[in-house]
């Protein structure tokens, strides 16, 4: 019984070493992921990719909004993103992966413009985050009627 105790034993220190050896391989993946993800901000801000067309979609993967108006379109995205916030050029990208139709001839100029009326119209946020901005959704106001129990 001791000799299988000890194999046992045995398998269970490979398998954690195995598992500490893992972990530390998701660590710096993690920790390279945010090092290439921080570059690539930062090239967007500095619009790097846009002067080399590095971010042209050429066909819609989806066609998710199609059939939304803008700004409905661009509520959709900030609900679909992670912490329900993104800077103008995701949801530019956004839109356009996922098959926003419009007849514009200048779309990026468009959704810019649309992000900055519907900031002022209080219907989005905007916050600056390590030199980006990012426009978030307002939080839902509950209405005062819903709150009090029948």
């Amino acid at each position: 019984m001791e000799e299988h105790t000890g194999d046992l034993s045995m398998v269970a220190k490979r398998y954690k070493e195995q598992v500490e050896a893992l972990e530390n391989q998701l660590a710096e993946a993690k920790r390279r992921l945010a090092v290439v993800t921080e570059a690539i901000e930062l090239l967007m801000k500095e619009g790097i990719f846009e002067q080399e067309g590095l971010f042209s979609i050429s066909s819609p993967i989806s066609s998710k909004y199609r059939d939304l108006s803008m700004p409905e379109a661009i509520e959709a995205v900030l609900e679909s993103t992670p912490l329900r916030k993104a800077p103008a050029r995701t949801i530019l990208v956004e839109l356009q992966k996922n098959g926003f139709k419009s007849a514009s001839k200048n779309l990026k100029r468009d959704v810019y413009t649309r992000l900055f009326r519907l900031e002022h119209k209080g219907k989005l946020i905007s916050k600056k985050e390590r030199g980006i901005k990012v426009y978030l959704l307002p939080p839902k106001e509950v209405n005062s009627l819903e709150e009090k129990p029948l």
